[in-house]
């Protein structure tokens, strides 16, 4: 794998850094949070014109056929800066789910910046649930009836459109189907997560739902489904390297800022042994980070053993460094004023999100026993 990022990596990482830099600030991003969508729509349409939402998309579906490593060099930019908006439902987990759809317009569309999706798949009574579905779809006319219930579907309160996973009525497996989040019967009660962002339950009480709106059938479902968790955690991990990194530079600022006794809190060789193993941990999470990166695209078995054994290193790391840097600033350090409690609210959530460290260590284990 080359770690040298190429021309077009460097231009895209420029562009991204600039973008973010220049409008997230952490007054914006309380303004964003206390927004009922927490969705920025200005900065979505720039994200749309820079071909940020198209990056992963294939160019044969208009797209611009970039690799998951390019997609990984823009997370990792939109991640040191606490950038919420739903980029990973839209520019990661579609395109795993869509590329080889029939439905090419959805996609289309996602890429353009004209409509947004939410993968609703986790329901009540599970942890990570990656088995058969208790929402169903039953035949009904032509077409079916959705009935069942979606819980945590993150990014739903800027969705318009939702990818659930169900059953179907005579057939074993996962279909994934599309439907319209303001459909007759669909109810959805949004609520922030610690971080910012706005999750939401979903009910779906018997909603039409025509044969074409299946987007992959039950015996692709779920390894459609493992793709699309495993490359929204890679692009979820590498943000979390981006927070971290950025975490690293307040936390040095701080120290020099800081003065007790006389003298810059830097100084004290006590501090300086925190910030040496903080910066250690940061760089082994990237190194965790290119190992998943070199096998995102390879086969399911291979692929899954490495989002693993990379989420753990990484959600231990994250931890590991948010923590320090609330200790490096004291009281302060929790409160909302300061940047670092949102990069440790940002870091838990990250770490949570598509499989925690419980899950991916039961996972690795179930892959080795197998």
């Amino acid at each position: 794998m080359d770690f040298n990022l190429s021309d077009m990596q460097r231009m895209l990482l420029d562009s991204a850094e600039r973008l973010v830099g220049d409008r997230y600030s952490l007054e914006h991003r309380r303004a964003l949070r206390d927004r009922q969508d927490g969705f920025d729509a200005g900065a979505w349409a720039s994200f749309a014109e820079l071909g940020w939402l198209a990056l992963a998309v294939p160019e044969e579906k208009g797209g611009l056929g970039g690799s998951f490593d390019d997609v990984a060099v823009l997370m990792t930019a939109v991640g040191g800066r606490l950038v919420v908006d739903p980029l990973v439902s839209n520019a990661v987990i579609a395109p795993a789910i869509l590329s080889d759809a029939p439905d090419a317009g959805l996609l289309a569309e996602i890429a353009a910046g004209e409509r947004r999706v939410a993968l609703a798949h986790d329901e009540p009574g599970e942890r990570y649930g990656r088995g058969p579905r208790l929402t169903r779809l039953s035949r009904r006319g032509n077409g079916f009836a959705l009935t069942g219930q979606k819980m945590l579907v993150l990014d739903a309160g800027s969705a318009d459109t939702l990818i659930v996973t169900a059953s179907i009525e005579g057939e074993d497996g996962t279909v994934l189907v599309r439907v319209d989040k303001n459909a007759a019967n669909v109810t959805a009660e949004a609520y922030p997560l610690i971080d910012g962002t706005v999750a939401a339950d979903i009910r779906f009480g018997a909603v039409d739902v025509t044969a074409d709106a299946i987007l992959v059938q039950a015996e692709h479902g779920q390894v459609v489904l493992e793709k699309s968790f495993d490359h929204g955690k890679i692009a979820l991990m590498a943000q979390a390297v981006g927070s971290m990194e950025a975490t690293l530079s307040i936390c040095a600022a701080y120290l020099k800022e800081r003065h007790q006794f006389g003298q810059a809190i830097g100084k004290f060789q006590a501090l300086q042994h925190i910030m040496a193993d903080m910066f250690v941990a940061a760089h082994q999470a990237r190194s965790a980070l290119y190992q998943s990166l070199s096998v995102a695209g390879g086969d399911g078995r291979a692929r899954a053993r490495a989002v693993s054994l990379a989420a753990i290193t990484i959600g231990e790391t994250s931890q590991f460094v948010s923590r320090n840097a609330i200790q490096l600033h004291g009281g302060y350090g929790v409160t909302d004023e300061y940047e670092v409690s949102h990069h440790y609210r940002r870091l838990l959530t990250l770490e949570k999100t598509y499989g925690d460290i419980d899950f991916h260590i039961r996972r690795i284990a179930s892959l080795d026993a197998g």
